[in-house]
């Protein structure tokens, strides 16, 4: 956009930064790189969805925690997994909050989610059509886990 104040190169690596590391810490390391964006800018970015959502349907969805302040408030980040981008972040971590988004979105068919019951319940009570499927990173992660026990 000609009015834009940042490229669009300088958007994609703010979303990029901020999707690996956060607010704050994506913001020192973009300081050192000579980028100068706020911690919420990073967030705000990594929130905003390019388009319009509601054009495509979704399909598969990934759910899991987001601290919007670490060790004191999380929430629940929402991506799309067939176009790995965030969707949405809701301000709180419920089942009830994730019931209720998840029943204004009736096309979702998979939702890949850590082994966490609050999230079963809530996509159990939001989504009933959906298979639920554990995500990846959360089975690699108890699998260690279970491993170092033994």
């Amino acid at each position: 956009m000609p009015w834009a104040r940042r490229t669009e190169r300088l958007r994609d690596v703010v979303r990029l930064i901020g999707h690996g590391m956060g607010g704050r810490p994506g913001e020192k390391l973009l300081s050192r790189l000579g980028m100068a964006v706020s911690d919420d800018t990073i967030l705000r970015t990594v929130k905003r969805v390019d388009g319009d959502p509601a054009a495509v349907p979704l399909r598969v969805v990934g759910v899991d925690d987001w601290a919007w302040k670490k060790g004191q408030t999380y929430g629940t980040i929402l991506v799309d997994l067939e176009r790995n981008g965030v969707i949405d972040l809701l301000p709180e971590r419920s089942a009830e909050s994730l019931a209720a988004w998840l029943a204004q979105h009736p096309g979702i068919e998979f939702i890949s989610r850590d082994r966490q019951g609050l999230y079963a319940d809530g996509a159990r009570s939001g989504a009933p059509q959906a298979q639920q499927v554990a995500d990846r990173f959360h089975l690699a992660l108890n699998l260690g886990t279970a491993v170092e026990q033994e």
